[in-house]
C-alpha cells in the first residue's frame, strides 16, 4: 500500500464517504471544494485504481468505481508509517506531541484512558 497525495486522498475520502460504488460523474459532483475537470478526475481516478484503492467496472457510458482498501484499514496504515517516520515508532514521543500538557481536554484524556482500558483488557 502507499501514502496517498493530498488531492488523491480528498479523492478517496469523498468515495469513503459515499459508502458504496459510485460512478465517476457523482464523484466529480460530490467534489464540491474545486471544479473538477473529467480529464483531471479520470487521472486520479486512473492512478487509485492503479495503485489498488478502487477497482473500476463500466456501467453504459460512466465507470462505476468500488473500494478496495477501506479507510479504517488506510488510516490504520498511514498513521503506523507517520509514527514510525516522525515519532522513531515511540508511542509516549506521539502522544507527548499530540497531546501537550495544559492544551489537553479532559474529554480527550478521558477517551485516552478509555482507550488504554480497552487494550489493557486484550491483554
Amino acid at each position: 500500500m502507499n501514502l496517498l497525495t493530498e488531492t488523491q486522498a480528498r479523492v478517496m475520502g469523498t468515495i469513503w464517504e459515499a459508502d458504496r460504488p459510485v460512478k465517476r460523474s457523482e464523484i466529480q459532483s460530490l467534489l464540491t471544494d474545486k471544479e473538477w475537470k473529467t480529464p483531471t478526475l479520470n487521472t486520479f481516478l486512473a492512478k487509485l485504481v492503479q495503485l489498488g484503492f478502487l477497482r473500476i467496472e463500466h456501467d453504459r457510458k460512466d465507470y462505476v468505481y468500488h473500494v478496495l482498501i477501506s479507510k479504517k484499514n488506510y488510516l490504520a496504515y498511514e498513521t503506523e508509517k507517520r509514527l514510525k517516520k516522525l515519532y522513531g515508532n515511540s508511542i509516549g514521543d506521539f502522544l507527548e506531541a499530540f497531546c501537550p500538557i495544559g492544551k489537553t481536554s479532559k474529554e480527550d484524556i478521558r477517551e485516552i484512558e478509555a482507550y488504554l482500558k480497552k487494550l489493557k483488557g486484550k491483554e
